[in-house]
């Protein structure tokens, strides 16, 4: 009857902690709805565009753990006003919640790619400064208001990253499940737009007549299909002398800002009141073009008349775009682009340039679909074979570079945009309207080391992004010395003299420099989830679903960390993680003494659950170690849960032990309560509930035990000296333990702070094990008729009956 009670008392305490989840799931919701109650204030003039209610909000540890937040945003917008407000969700009644610092990463066209842990990104990895901005906010989870505005946004999707800030994992401290407070980070984001109403429609290739009384003015027309540049002529109307200059800008896709245009520039409408602004632009894109008042000084910025009179395109003989092929392989984020080609096994281009063109291929990266993965970008110079045979270099004496027919002195510079070509300069650099910046590659053909480079573009922004080659030829790169003004160049030192004057002159040996060449560049783009599909040797590659969104990303392992699991900056060395590992596996070892002080106190269930536990702590810990020095037996799962079901089962049947209570209940509630920490170890092995029930129920059984006992006895059933020696000394070190387990772990100390509560348990079995099945024996050696027990007899082959036949 007895364990039919003790079976209602399990089911009750499980259903209680079932309403506790209830109860903290219906906690969630009420704070949830009174955000959902909370009214967005919505500014004069501006328009509720998106917004999230509940966003769930995690530490910092890889990509695995941000949230993506998406912002769709229209044309013609002048202001984007981003609303952001977390609170902490107190789940449980333990302690209080402090406030957490939430980041927060916002980009246009792609998520962003930040790296919070410190890490470095790889080699290859496109320089960040070089993309999009990315806007950053932080706040505190204190469930006040914090906005952030971004003037004139481009049009379309924008990301935002989610997380708290990230913290050394190694300092943190080890928290138990239900002694600390569960807190839990949301956050309410809503975006608000304010839209320019007042902007005329024109035609980019015709002009605008503008009246000057009617300035500031915005305008918008759609180009053509074409790297062409266009010619806007805009005449302005009823002008006088006390005018002042017109501040003029054109940008693509959004209103112009003071930081953000394709060209910019002023003019005295006095003067003339018509003019032709040439400017190239996005093919196939809306440019808008703004006039302004100019306010002060106008010769801060340039004049119109000087501003640009011709285009980039002008001194290029030639200009073609070419539209390049996908290549499916039928997996996220993995595909290929080249040349149109039959050629089912490979997607190389092979680009051949002549010099004085412009070659530019162009692809497009599909939003959401393709945004998720890295896309790699390689180039290389295709060299005649002699090169590669070592005939490249050539020296005379040590000195200069001798040239010879097979040899092959040029260079290719490549540059890569978004939205537009860029043209190509002899300098390194590329050039678009007035903004120039460095170049993707150059490829030179005189140095080894830079006849090949890549790049990796970590989640590449959503778009139409052009690749564009230029070849120039060794009048540019010949690194010998020259004399004509450069247009000859010295071959053989020898050949150089000084004369009467003692100026340097040479013989005949001198060649003119090429301005005419061919070459062939090899490209190869492919983009894959993580890194080339994988996280080096380190870590797992991974997806991050979010909202329907998904990334890639890595998972590292063994102390590695960085994008693609490389960076062993903050590993430990390989005999750390030895003496680590060593330390937890053989710190189980005392349980050895436990064992054999409960086989000679006669306790043999107590005694194989210790050996059990033992067994599975050890293999466990020796599994759980870094990569480098691990050694599972079987699944690491199914270690973890033998050590925590172990565990709990020696402190429920040592509990038991201590009780006085007939074999027959004894051993009823030891099945009973394997089945019931069974179903608790796996409802979550980790909660403190499920160390806590079985624990408390033992303690509740063996008081009462102790008390039934004594009321019929009227004295103590077990020795004094254990009541006063080593009942007090097993409980002491029961509860250091406990204090260590639960309280003074952190990722830093947890080696050594594990592996003492691994042995103060084990010692502490000694002395909670009451010595009461012997009769004048010392508790720690076997009594002088222990090999004549029972239990010894199997082991006796002289007990054993001898058949006859």
């Amino acid at each position: 009857m007895k364990v039919y009670y003790f079976l209602l008392l399990c089911v009750c305490c499980v259903t209680s902690n079932s309403d506790k989840e209830s109860e903290d799931d219906t906690k969630r919701k009420r704070l949830i709805e009174q955000l959902t109650k909370t009214r967005t204030v919505i500014l004069d003039n501006y328009h509720l565009v998106t917004r999230q209610i509940a966003t769930d909000v995690y530490m910092y540890r890889s990509y695995r753990t941000v949230s993506v937040i998406f912002y769709p945003i229209m044309r013609d917008v002048t202001d984007a006003r981003f609303t952001f407000q977390s609170e902490e969700l107190h789940l449980n009644n333990i302690g209080s919640c402090s406030p957490k610092d939430v980041i927060i990463n916002i980009k246009h066209g792609s998520y962003p790619a930040v790296n919070p842990d410190g890490y470095d990104f790889p080699k290859h990895f496109v320089d960040p400064a070089s993309r999009e901005h990315i806007h950053t906010i932080e706040l505190l989870s204190d469930g006040k208001n914090r906005t952030y505005s971004i003037r004139n946004p481009k049009p379309g999707n924008w990301y935002a990253l989610v997380y708290i800030r990230w913290e050394d994992p190694r300092s943190q401290k080890v928290e138990q499940q239900g002694l600390v407070a569960d807190c839990h980070t949301i956050l309410y984001t809503d975006l608000q737009v304010k839209r320019e109403e007042n902007i005329g429609l024109i035609d980019c290739y015709t002009g605008v007549t503008v009246d000057y009384n009617r300035i500031p003015a915005a305008f918008k027309c759609m180009s053509i299909d074409s790297t062409e540049p266009i010619g806007l002529n805009l005449t302005i109307k009823n002008t006088s002398n006390n005018n002042t200059e017109i501040l003029f800008r054109v940008q693509s896709l959004s209103l112009p800002t003071e930081d953000n245009y394709i060209i910019s520039c002023s003019f005295d409408p006095r003067l003339t009141n018509t003019q032709t602004i040439i400017f190239n632009p996005y093919p196939n894109a809306w440019h808008y073009v703004q006039l302004d008042y100019i306010v002060g000084n106008a010769t801060r910025y340039a004049d119109c008349e000087s501003y640009y009179l011709r285009s980039d395109f002008e001194e290029v003989d030639n200009q073609t775009t070419l539209d390049l092929m996908r290549d499916d392989k039928g997996r996220f984020f993995t595909f290929d682009y080249g040349l149109p080609t039959t050629d089912l096994q490979d997607a190389t281009s092979l680009v051949n340039l002549t010099s004085g063109e412009v070659k530019s291929l162009r692809f497009k990266v599909n939003q959401f679909l393709d945004i998720g993965g890295n896309l790699a970008i390689e180039a290389s110079l295709l060299m005649s074979l002699k090169y590669y045979m070592g005939y490249k270099r050539e020296f005379k004496k040590g000195a200069l570079l001798a040239f010879t027919e097979d040899n092959q002195f040029f260079k290719i510079v490549i540059c890569l945009d978004i939205g537009h070509a860029s043209v190509p300069l002899e300098t390194g650099h590329c050039k678009f309207n007035d903004h120039v910046k460095p170049a993707l590659f150059v490829l030179n053909s005189t140095d080894s080391e830079s006849i090949y480079d890549k790049v990796i573009i970590p989640y590449p922004d959503s778009g139409t992004w052009y690749i564009s080659f230029r070849l120039f030829c060794d009048e540019v790169v010949c690194p010998c010395r020259t004399s004509d003004n450069g247009t000859k160049y010295y071959v053989d030192p020898n050949a150089l003299h000084r004369d009467d004057e003692g100026d340097i002159v040479s013989s005949n040996n001198t060649r003119q420099g090429e301005s005419v060449c061919n070459a062939t560049a090899v490209l190869s783009l492919s983009s894959t989830s993580c890194l080339s599909g994988r996280c080096s040797n380190h870590g797992n590659c991974g997806l991050n679903t979010f909202g329907g969104l998904v990334m890639s990303f890595c998972s590292c392992s063994a102390g590695y960390g960085s994008w693609d699991c490389s960076d062993e900056s903050r590993m430990d060395s390989r005999m750390y993680m030895l003496v680590a590992v060593l330390l937890l596996t053989l710190s189980n070892l005392l349980f050895l003494f436990s064992i054999y002080v409960a086989v000679i106190r006669l306790y043999y269930t107590e005694a194989m659950m210790y050996i059990f536990t033992m067994v599975f702590s050890t293999f466990y810990h020796a599994c759980d170690a870094p990569a480098q020095v691990a050694y599972c037996i079987t699944r690491g799962n199914i270690l973890q849960f033998g050590d925590f079901y172990c565990g709990l089962m020696s402190f429920w049947v040592t509990l038991l032990a201590m009780g006085i209570m007939s074999e027959k209940v004894r051993s009823s509630f030891q099945l009973t309560g394997a089945i019931v920490i069974a179903l608790l170890t796996t409802w979550n092995m980790h909660s403190f509930v499920a160390f806590l029930l079985p624990v408390a129920i033992g303690v509740t059984i063996l008081l009462i035990s102790w008390y039934i006992d004594f009321r019929k006895r009227r004295c103590l059933r077990y020795p004094r000296s254990y009541y006063t020696t080593f009942l007090p000394l097993g409980i002491a070190l029961v509860s250091v333990g406990l204090i260590c387990y639960a309280f003074l772990q952190t990722e830093q100390n947890y080696k050594i702070v594990h592996s003492f509560w691994h042995m103060i348990i084990a010692v502490s079995v000694v002395f909670l094990l009451p010595d009461v099945k012997r009769n004048d024996t010392n508790a720690f050696l076997p009594s002088s008729d222990y090999f004549k027990s029972p239990f010894c007899r199997i082991f006796d082959r002289s007990q054993t009956p001898i058949p006859t036949d």
